[in-house]
Formats: structure tokens, C-alpha cells, sequence
């Protein structure tokens, strides 16, 4: 890159948390902090490499890059501190009792006796041993939504077999015996006594001797019809004798599931003789909840486990999804094929299963033990550090294997408590109720609220002029001629859903979340056509917050905003003469607002609501 983002993010930044203004401003201009500090004021800190973060926290880290923070240059405290010692600015293991720099000519950071925030909790090292606090970082990994049932082993009604017969006769010399006889394939059942058989044969034989085609086949049709098998037949063809007993084998193999003949019986056509059940597969029945049943699709893995057969598959596959539910139960049942080559299941075992779903989902997780839950949702205890402890609220999604999704609150990387939060969760409740028992209301700030009523602090401006830096950034790369750096884009990306989550239910959550959109486009844009559409996209999200949320900070930043005639595409930069990023269109000043104009309104508005407005 000719110029990199240190030269317009770096510069923005520097300005806008440099400049002061001395008119009386609405709240979010009132944000751009003074280079002269009274006497009282509260001392300021900031990041080595990101001068334009400013936090009151004299323990806080940089959100972009993690770095802990220095006290401002310009700012004094109203009451000094005592200096424990000085720690290396990039966090190793070197302390000083005095004053030094490193090898890079950093300074570096003073450590303060502690003096805790309204809500963030300090525990000595010994009582966090005591407590059993576990740490667990924030994330990204693949897993999906589990769904856990129950069911039976049922056998797989493709392998039944029934034998039945076809004809008039006794049953002689029966080898199945009982019902749970194993039978081979090919092995003798029974055999039959049956004078039509016998005519049938004696027919069958003449018409042979006779050698008329078409008859023998008419009679070896009939054979078949009154049951005898075609390798007996083919023995008469062969032997041309009549066989009184005619022999019946098993078609297929398995085992007696019902006998329903004895030794001797007279049999009729369509009296039943014995079913054969094959069990090297079966059927799982699984109940699914009702609700759960549209996220089951044919042909999906499962997992099972089995208390009657720890060494049986752990496996199957959904063979079939019922087109009924049971009005009792509000399920809907399953079926589930799993081999059982080596026997291990037996019909009517219990089955314990789970579908695991969306399982390469890349997710940002946290383990479900760490999520807490009150009145006002899910939220976790961040671990900050030197035994320093915070509450945080977070949004969440599905939960699974020991793992709950984290959809905002937390970018990855960041430490929670997965173990002993409890006590320390309390103790954060504690400080945060005295926290608002002794500040005043907080501004109520709504869908309606204008943007320049946002309670907006100095911290919060700094972290939205991210999105101008990000302007700013682009409009050099299409001017100069070069591509962006995608990674220059992240810090924007994962401070803008800190915000909007902050500023949910205003007009300012709908601006990020348009601006997060266009941000993430120029990632894959880069460069040219795609990236001036990019920042035309960006730029269209900004421009309420730049003309009514803080113009007066961004005017006093030096900052000029231009207007391309034909297309109306707008674009910022620093000063000077307009350098278009979209081409050789001609292009017009956009005037920012006047402030004034903006306190007067502020000014009827608190003197509408205020009962002593007129009062002498």
C-alpha cells in the first residue's frame, strides 16, 4: 500500500480525540476531548497504538488490540495514586520499580495501588485457588444442534419370511421344533404326505415320456402352483420317480419366529406353517418431540447407545420418518436401520439416541456452564486479568455437547468463568445495584431518541469513528490506487457489534449494522468498481450519524464531506481540494449542520419537560 491505514485511521483518530470545542453541544458532540484538563477532571487513559481509545479504567486493556492502557498526557488525576511498579507495555514478564522503556522505546506502565470499578469485582489470587475458579476461552468451533430420544429394537420387517401352504396333505419328519430355531438357508423344514402331489408327479411324468413340450410345461406350472419347489422338481426329471413324502426347504435363513404346525398335522391351502425372522439387521423406533421432527431428515447418521449391548453398533441411519403423530404423546416416530450382523440387539432393547445436527458449522462458543440466566437474560463473568472480574450480557443460540453459541457479546479469544461464577456473579450484582443507587437516571434512549441525544461518551465517539476511519481508508485505496487490507476491517467489524448491541432499539444500531454490511462486502472487494460500491454502501449508512449525530465533531476533525453531482454518492476525506473515488464526476460540498441550531432545539426540549421551567 502507498499509504497505510495508520495514515488515515491514525490521523481521524488523533484529531477527533484531540480537538476541543468550547460551544455548548448535545450530548454525543460534548464526547471530543480537550487538550486541557481541569484541574478535577478524572484521569484519562489510551492505548499506546490506538491513541484515539480513551477509557477512565486505569486497569482496561485495548479492545482492538488487547494492549493495556497508559495514562493520557494531558489529563491529571484528582487525587494521585501510589505507583506499586512499572510493567512492560507489551506484557512480559519485567517489572520495574522506576521509570524505563524497552527495547522498542515504549514506556513503561505504571501500576496503581487497586481501586475498583462500580462493577467489576477484585479476588486475591488465594481465594480464586479457594473458590475453584476455572477459566474457558471464547472460541470458534464446529458443532450443531443435538436432539436426544429414546426408542426399541424391532426387527426389520424386509427380512421376515413366511411359509404357508398351498395344498391338501399331513406334515412328516418336522425339524423345526420351537419357536427360536436357527434355520439355514436351503435346510429341510418338513415334508409333506399329499395325494394331489402325488397324482401332480405321476402327470408330470407321463407327460415327459410322452415329450410334448407344451404339456410337460403346463404340468411343471401346476407343481409350482400347489408348492412343490423348482430342485424337486428338477430331481423327478431327472429320476422319473414319484415321491410319496415330497420334501420342503427353507428359502431363506433366520430364526422361528412362530411354529404354528406339528409333527402329523393336516394342513389345508393357506394354513400358516412357520414365520423365519432374520436379525443381522433391525429397526430402531425412535419417539422424536413433535416440534423437533422438521429438523430430522432421511439418510441422517445417528448415534445410539444401548444398555443391554454396550458392544453393539453405535451407528445407524434414518431409514423412514412416520407421517403421523401420536396425539397423547406429541411425538412422531423414527425408524432407524442399524446392522446386527453379530447379534448384539435384541427386539424390544431400549435405545438411547441422539441426532446431531449441523455439525461443521463453524460457531463462536463458550461451555454452556459459563452462561448464567436472570430477569435480564443470559450473561457471563468476563475474567479481566490480575484477579479483576466483570459481569457481561451476551446473546446466545443453540446449545450443544457441552457447548453454547455465543451470537454477540463476546469476540473470540476472550476469557469467561466456566467454573465458581456464582460468588462472583453475586458479588458483580452487588456492586452494580450500589453502582445505580448512587448515579444518576440513566437516559432513556429509544427507537425516536435523535441521534445527537445518544448518551454517547468520549469512549463510545472514539469507537464509532472506526466506520469514518474505515471511509477514510477506502476513499486513499481508490484514490491512490491500490487494495485494502482486510485485516485493517476487523477492529470495526468486532466493535460494531459491541455497539449495536449497546445501542439496541435506537437509529444508531440500524446505521452499524448497514455500515457492518457494507464493511464486510469491501472485504471481499478490495479494490476498483467493487470497492467504490462499497464505500458509496458505507457511506449512505454514515451519513445520518455524521450530519445529526456528531457533525460538530467531524467539522472541528478538519473533516470535509463531498456529494458527486450526477450520482449523488457521497464520500469524506481530510481537507484540500475534492479527490473523487468514484471517477471524474464533478463534485459538491456537503455543509455540516450548524451547532447552534442543534442546542437551541436541546434547549426548548429539556425546558418542555423540566416542572420548574418559568419559576423564578
Amino acid at each position: 500500500m502507498k499509504q497505510t491505514l495508520q495514515y488515515s485511521a491514525s490521523a481521524l483518530s488523533f484529531l477527533l480525540s484531540a480537538c476541543s470545542v468550547e460551544q455548548a453541544l448535545p450530548n454525543s458532540q460534548t464526547a471530543i476531548t480537550q487538550k486541557e484538563n481541569t484541574p478535577g477532571q478524572v484521569q484519562q487513559y489510551t492505548c499506546p497504538m490506538h491513541p484515539h481509545y480513551i477509557s477512565t479504567d486505569s486497569d482496561g486493556s485495548c479492545p482492538i488490540c488487547g494492549m493495556d492502557l497508559v495514562p493520557t498526557s494531558g489529563s491529571s488525576s484528582s487525587g494521585e495514586r501510589e505507583i506499586l511498579y512499572y510493567k512492560h507495555p507489551m506484557g512480559q514478564p519485567d517489572t520495574s520499580s522506576v521509570p524505563k522503556k524497552d527495547s522498542m522505546g515504549m514506556d513503561y506502565i505504571p501500576v496503581y495501588a487497586k481501586a475498583s470499578t462500580s462493577s467489576t469485582v477484585i479476588v486475591a489470587p488465594e481465594m480464586i485457588q479457594t473458590m475453584g475458579v476455572r477459566l474457558a476461552v471464547a472460541e470458534t468451533t464446529s458443532f450443531g444442534q443435538s436432539v436426544r430420544a429414546f426408542g426399541t429394537v424391532e426387527a426389520d420387517e424386509r427380512l421376515e419370511a413366511v411359509s404357508a401352504s398351498r395344498l391338501e396333505g399331513w406334515i412328516e419328519n418336522l425339524t423345526v421344533r420351537a419357536e427360536g430355531d436357527t434355520v439355514r438357508p436351503g435346510a429341510l423344514l418338513y415334508r409333506v404326505y399329499s395325494p394331489e402331489l402325488i397324482a401332480a408327479q405321476k402327470d408330470y411324468i407321463a407327460s415327459l415320456a410322452i415329450g410334448n413340450e407344451n404339456r410337460i410345461a403346463a404340468v411343471r406350472q401346476r407343481l409350482r402352483s400347489i408348492g412343490m419347489q423348482n430342485v424337486i422338481i428338477n430331481r423327478i426329471s431327472e429320476t422319473r420317480e414319484v415321491l410319496e413324502r415330497v420334501p420342503v426347504y427353507a428359502e431363506a435363513g433366520g430364526t422361528v419366529d412362530k411354529l404354528q404346525v406339528r409333527e402329523g398335522d393336516y394342513i389345508k391351502p393357506g394354513t400358516p406353517i412357520l414365520k423365519l425372522q432374520s436379525y443381522a439387521d433391525v429397526w430402531i423406533i425412535a419417539s422424536i418431540p413433535e416440534q423437533d421432527l422438521a429438523l430430522i431428515d432421511t439418510g441422517m447418521p445417528v448415534l445410539l447407545d444401548f444398555l443391554s449391548a454396550p458392544d453393539a453398533s453405535a451407528t445407524g441411519r434414518v431409514d423412514y420418518i412416520y407421517p403421523t403423530i401420536n396425539s397423547k404423546t406429541r411425538t412422531g416416530d423414527v425408524r432407524i436401520e442399524i446392522d446386527n450382523s453379530k447379534g448384539y440387539l435384541r427386539p424390544g432393547a431400549y435405545a438411547d439416541i441422539r441426532f446431531d445436527l449441523g455439525g461443521d458449522t463453524p460457531r463462536l462458543a463458550v461451555p454452556t456452564e459459563a452462561i448464567l440466566r436472570d430477569s435480564r437474560g443470559a450473561h457471563v463473568i468476563m475474567a479481566l486479568g490480575e484477579g479483576r472480574f466483570a459481569g457481561r450480557a451476551v446473546r446466545i443460540g443453540i446449545s450443544a455437547n457441552g457447548l453454547t453459541e455465543i451470537l454477540s457479546g463476546l469476540v473470540s479469544g476472550e476469557q469467561v468463568v466456566a467454573s465458581g461464577q456464582f460468588m462472583l456473579d453475586s458479588e458483580v450484582n452487588l456492586r452494580e445495584g450500589f453502582s445505580k443507587l448512587q448515579a444518576p437516571p440513566a437516559f432513556a434512549a429509544g427507537p425516536e431518541t435523535p441521534l445527537s441525544q445518544l448518551p454517547v461518551d468520549t469512549t463510545t465517539l472514539a469507537e464509532i469513528d472506526h466506520f469514518t476511519d474505515m471511509a477514510l481508508y477506502f476513499h486513499e485505496a481508490l484514490t491512490d490506487r491500490y487494495k485494502i487490507d482486510p485485516y485493517f476491517v476487523d477492529p470495526a467489524l468486532r466493535l460494531g457489534e459491541t455497539l449495536r448491541t449497546r445501542f439496541a432499539d435506537t437509529k444508531l444500531a440500524d446505521i452499524l449494522e448497514s455500515a457492518e454490511t457494507a464493511l464486510r462486502a469491501a472485504k471481499a472487494a478490495r479494490e476498483g468498481e467493487a470497492l467504490a460500491a462499497t464505500l458509496s454502501d458505507l457511506m449512505t449508512a454514515l451519513e445520518p450519524w455524521l450530519l445529526e449525530g456528531a457533525p460538530v465533531h467531524y467539522q472541528t476533525a478538519g473533516l470535509v464531506l463531498y456529494r458527486e453531482t450526477d450520482t449523488d454518492r457521497l464520500w469524506v476525506q481530510e481537507g484540500g481540494a475534492a479527490r473523487n473515488p468514484y471517477g471524474n464526476g464533478a463534485a459538491e460540498t456537503v455543509d455540516w449542520p450548524d451547532p447552534m441550531a442543534g442546542v437551541e432545539a436541546s434547549d426548548n426540549e429539556r425546558g418542555a419537560i423540566d416542572p420548574h421551567s418559568g419559576h423564578q
